[in-house]
C-alpha cells in the first residue's frame, strides 16, 4: 500500500505545484503591481508570498515523501506524514474558500480529494497497512 500512498502523494504534490505555478504566471487572484514578493491577494489584500510558501512547501514535501517511499528510505514515512498533514490542513482550509462562492465550487472537488486522500494515506502509513 505504500506504493499507492507514494503515487497519491507524488501526483497531488506535482499537481499543487503545477497549478500554483500556472496561476502565478497568469496573475490569477492577486495584484503584483508592486512586485511578486509584495503581491497581494485580490479580495483580502493579504500578502501572497506566505501562502505560496505554504503551498509550495506542501507540494515539495509530498513529492519528496513519494520519492523517499519508493526508495525505501528511513525518513520516508515521517516526511510523507508531514506532507500529508499539510495537505489535509490546506485542503480543509481551501474547502471553505471554494464553497464560499458559487463560481469557486468546481475547486471543491480536488480539495475534497486532497482531504480524504490525505487522511486515508496518513492512516495507511501510521497503521502500516
Amino acid at each position: 500500500m505504500e506504493i499507492v500512498v507514494a503515487l497519491f502523494a507524488g501526483v497531488i504534490g506535482a499537481a499543487m505545484g503545477g497549478i500554483w505555478t500556472r496561476d502565478i504566471l497568469n496573475g490569477v487572484g492577486f495584484d503584483a503591481s508592486l512586485g511578486l514578493w509584495r503581491a497581494r491577494e485580490s479580495e483580502t489584500g493579504d500578502l501572497m508570498v506566505w501562502h505560496w510558501l505554504a503551498e509550495y512547501g506542501t507540494a515539495g514535501l509530498l513529492v519528496l515523501g513519494a520519492v523517499l517511499l519508493l526508495a525505501g528510505a528511513a525518513l520516508a514515512v515521517p516526511i510523507t506524514l508531514l506532507g500529508l498533514g499539510s495537505l489535509v490542513y490546506s485542503s480543509t482550509n481551501s474547502l471553505g474558500w471554494a464553497l464560499a462562492q458559487p463560481e469557486r465550487r468546481p475547486y471543491a472537488v480536488p480539495m475534497a480529494v486532497g482531504l480524504v486522500g490525505g487522511l486515508i494515506s496518513a492512516a495507511v502509513l501510521l497503521l502500516g497497512i
